[in-house]
């Protein structure tokens, strides 16, 4: 099992989203936006990391945050839903992840 907390690194936007290891905040990939029924937030990433081992490292680490895993890459908490997409990447280059929050429907 992973610790979410081993590697101390969260998202700027989403201070209680791990930031896998291997992965960065892509510069300017960040939208907030506060709404009456909660906050949306898309934050990208990149790193040269595999979309398995993305997957895999969330569903270990999302649910001791209190995340419940839906189908991999969709999670919901309280009143939040969190999407993991993998927006097209160059062949051969690093991985685009975009984490998507927004509030549950």
């Amino acid at each position: 099992m992973v610790d979410a907390t081993a590697q101390g690194s969260f998202f700027s936007a989403i201070d209680d989203l791990p930031l896998m290891e291997g992965l960065n905040e892509a510069e300017g990939g960040t939208m907030v936006f506060d709404s009456s029924s909660g906050r949306i937030v898309e934050a990208l990433s990149t790193g040269m990391v595999t979309r398995q081992r993305v997957i895999q490292f969330y569903s270990e680490t999302l649910p001791q945050l209190g995340w419940l895993e839906i189908s991999p890459g969709h999670f919901v908490r309280e009143y939040e839903v969190l999407k993991i997409e993998f927006p097209a990447s160059p062949v051969g280059k690093t991985l685009n992840v975009l984490f998507m929050l927004s509030p549950a429907q």
